[in-house]
């Protein structure tokens, strides 16, 4: 039986500049990077060291998969992030130069907004009621 999601690929154009947006932009942390050679590495970003889901950065090679560079949900929201304090994520992460769309709003179960990583995929912060 399936218990949980554990990790979320995610292709990018630059690993490095990935990297950077996911853990300076965002205040991710790096949860896993391994050089196993030099035609594969591992690179896994998180919130923080106890979520169960990691995003795995991996740098486009085939064409099909630079296809899907900001399109990896087409143009739904790729990722939605759980925060306690909307408004404060909001304007700490806009001071740092994230594009959103929008201010927060209200949503089914609470307040939410949408913003797009370096490469257009859409994510979103939703606050949830308590």
């Amino acid at each position: 039986m399936i218990d949980s999601t554990c990790q979320i690929v995610l292709f990018v154009k630059d690993k490095e500049e990935a990297k950077s947006f996911y853990t300076q932009k965002l205040g991710f942390i790096i949860r896993d990077e391994e050089e196993f050679n030099e035609d594969w590495s591992y690179l896994t970003v998180a919130p923080h060291t106890n979520s169960e889901v990691v995003i795995e950065l991996v740098e486009a090679v085939t064409d099909e998969e630079k296809q899907l560079i900001g399109r990896q949900a087409a143009k739904q929201v790729f990722l939605m992030f759980k925060v306690d304090d909307i408004n404060q994520t909001y304007e700490s992460l806009k001071a740092k130069g994230v594009n959103f769309f929008g201010e927060p709003q209200e949503v089914p179960g609470g307040k939410g907004v949408c913003f797009e990583d370096l490469y257009g995929n859409k994510l979103d912060l939703f606050e949830e009621y308590s």
